[in-house]
């Protein structure tokens, strides 16, 4: 297959077009991330009351699916690695574990919705759905880009599948380490 790029790293950058637009996407999500968790910091300590977190959340289901997305974000990083067949087997993993980290939440969810723990309650619960629900998104669009990389690794060839799932595994580095900050600001204080 004939592809539209090179795969080459760029003398001027010494990275790939690929990984040069990874990292000016990943560069775009920070600040879209830290905006949001200076808000956070901001509502916080303006706040003359905050609830705990421990008090509200389900610990034990924020605890399951910092599991699900750590041993996934390894698969991927194991993937980088692999020859071609190994790859997709362990992309195709880590997208279902990225599935469970959904079904989690939206159980999660599911149960505060359910004892009335809505973002219309207080800052904290709007904070926490703001942050977990774009982060979800994320894993969702995470899930996307796995899949499509699981259906051309064949198609695209070595150079090109290998760029994409080290893209990837930028990505899901990035997406873990947001997670572990929301798992820590809303779980655990």
């Amino acid at each position: 297959m004939n592809i539209p790029y090179t795969v080459q790293r760029r003398p001027d950058t010494g990275v790939s077009n690929v990984m040069m637009g990874v990292w000016l996407f990943l560069a775009s999500e920070v600040m879209l991330f830290g905006a949001l968790f200076s808000a956070y910091a901001l509502l916080r300590v303006a706040a003359p009351a905050w609830p705990s977190g421990r008090q509200l959340l389900s610990l034990p289901s924020g605890s399951v699916n910092t599991l699900l997305l750590l041993v996934m974000t390894a698969l991927v990083w194991k993937a980088r690695a692999a020859a071609t067949d190994r790859a997709r087997v362990l992309m195709l993993f880590s997208t279902v574990l990225a599935g469970g980290f959904i079904g989690v939440k939206f159980v999660e969810y599911r149960g505060e919705i359910a004892l009335g723990l809505v973002p219309a309650l207080n800052t904290f619960l709007a904070t926490y759905y703001t942050l977990t629900g774009l982060h979800a998104l994320h894993v969702v669009g995470g899930m996307i880009a796995n899949l499509w990389i699981v259906a051309g690794i064949r198609r695209a060839g070595t150079a090109v599948s290998a760029q994409r799932i080290q893209a990837m595994s930028l990505y899901w580095a990035f997406v873990d380490a947001v997670w572990l900050l929301i798992f820590v600001l809303m779980y655990l204080t």
